[in-house]
């Protein structure tokens, strides 16, 4: 505090002058020092400091604060320094020995530098903290949404293993083979006989073309196909237990569809119509592509085949035999069998348990070296015949037929076998007397059926 009568330096609490002894004006601080009233740094006693009440001018001079029914103050000179016009009282100010006036209130110090950079460097700090939080913000929503992503695609891909891993099933249950039954009608064939060649083709479900071949069993069995369009072809006639050879249809059509239960017995819709030949009408051809195709079943033996074949052979002889007894017979001829007998005339008699010269006397000589060709009949045989004597037809017993106007080098040819001859009523006579054969039949027209 300066003395208002010396201009010396006091202390802001001194009441007297330390250098002049003079009584010094009691300042407003000290008045409220003394009152319980906040010092300087809260001069109007509201508890805010004044430095957050007084605006303050960064970066040049602080203006000064007007406390209100403040008087103004007189501002003595320092001694021995220039007047400073800031600090001369004005005219009208009061007297300073007045003790009721106030010290008129000091001038807020301009703010600090320091305190401006820590306000700076408190603002960069937040502005860091409020990017960085940002930043942070927005990396972890960058994070969650890449996860997020990343969860989604590996669900997507468990879901599309999964589907491919299903498909991938189903389409190996689609793939399996189906037992087909391809129905079969024909007559006599069994498991006796030998089985049926075929040829399949076509295209599977996938669009694969399909060719194979194998031997389809009586009962229609042994094709195993995926599902798809085929047509089945028989190569060849199966032959039958008693030697039957068929004539085979042309080529049989039939799918098998996506519907149709996996791995399930298929059975084939309509039929595969196997003909019968008959016997004596079987092309030479048809039997040797039977045979052939049987020989290449592995299931079948070759003896098998050979005795089947033989049976062919022996059913078309049958067929013919009967053919022939037919034909014969439908002309009106009677149908004989017998065994070949090429013999003189003492060898006839002999057969006749007779004596020659007895029967033929000095005519004998003559009998004995004439050729009889006679057929033995099986057995005892009713005929109906020419009766000799021209009266017409009469019926009698026979037990050889004597075949006149033959050629016997043809008939010695088969001497002692077994044929099968066909006569005719009209043209066939009863002796009417003594000549060999005795009392049997004779007839220059025979038809040799085998």
């Amino acid at each position: 505090m300066l003395c208002p009568t010396c201009g010396a330096h006091n202390a802001d609490d001194a009441r007297t002058c330390a250098s002049c002894g003079s009584e010094l004006p009691v300042s407003e601080r000290t008045v409220r020092a003394e009152r319980g009233v906040p010092s300087h740094l809260d001069s109007n006693g509201n508890g805010v400091p004044d430095v957050l009440e007084t605006p303050t001018r960064l970066m040049g001079a602080a203006e000064p604060t007007t406390v209100a029914h403040a008087e103004p103050a007189t501002v003595m000179e320092t001694p021995n320094t220039e007047p400073d016009a800031t600090r001369i009282a004005p005219l009208d100010a009061p007297h300073p020995s007045s003790r009721l006036a106030p010290a008129p209130a000091p001038a807020p110090a301009p703010a600090s530098k320091s305190t401006g950079g820590r306000r700076f460097a408190i603002a960069l700090l937040a502005i860091a903290l409020l990017v960085g939080a940002g930043a942070g913000i927005s990396y972890w929503r960058s994070y969650q949404a890449e996860r997020e992503a990343a969860e989604h695609a590996l669900i997507e891909q468990q879901e599309q293993e999964r589907q491919a891993a299903e498909d991938a099933r189903l389409l190996e249950e689609k793939r399996q083979p189906h037992a087909v039954i391809l129905p079969i009608s024909a007559a006599g064939l069994d498991s006796s006989g030998t089985r049926i060649p075929v040829l399949c083709t076509g295209t599977d479900f996938e669009g694969n073309a399909v060719e194979t071949s194998a031997y389809l069993e009586a009962d229609g069995s042994g094709l195993s196909l995926p599902k798809g369009s085929y047509e089945v072809v028989i190569l060849a006639s199966p032959i039958a237990g008693d030697g039957t050879l068929y004539e085979v249809p042309g080529a049989f059509a039939f799918e098998i569809p996506e519907t149709q239960a996996a791995g399930s017995e298929f059975l084939a819709p309509g039929t595969l119509v196997l003909t019968p030949y008959d016997a004596g009408s079987v092309p030479a051809d048809v039997l040797d592509s039977a045979v052939s195709h049987a020989l290449a079943d592995p299931a079948m033996s070759e003896e098998a085949v050979r005795a089947l074949a033989d049976k062919v052979g022996a059913a078309s002889s049958q067929a013919e035999h009967d053919a022939a007894i037919a034909e014969a017979q439908n002309k009106g001829r009677v149908v004989l069998s017998g065994t070949v007998r090429v013999v003189n005339g003492r060898e006839l008699c002999e057969m006749h348990n007779i004596d020659i010269e007895t029967l033929f006397g000095d005519q004998a000589a003559r009998e004995e070296q004439t050729t009889y060709i006679i057929v033995m009949l099986d057995e005892e045989t009713s005929l109906e015949c020419m009766s000799g004597d021209g009266t017409g037809l009469r019926t009698d017993t026979a037990t050889m037929i004597s075949l006149t106007k033959q050629d016997p080098v043809w008939w010695r040819e088969h001497e002692g076998e077994r044929v099968l001859i066909a006569i005719s009523p009209t043209e066939t006579w009863w002796p009417s007397d003594a000549s060999l054969p005795v009392g049997e039949p004779r007839t220059p027209h025979v038809q040799v059926i085998e």
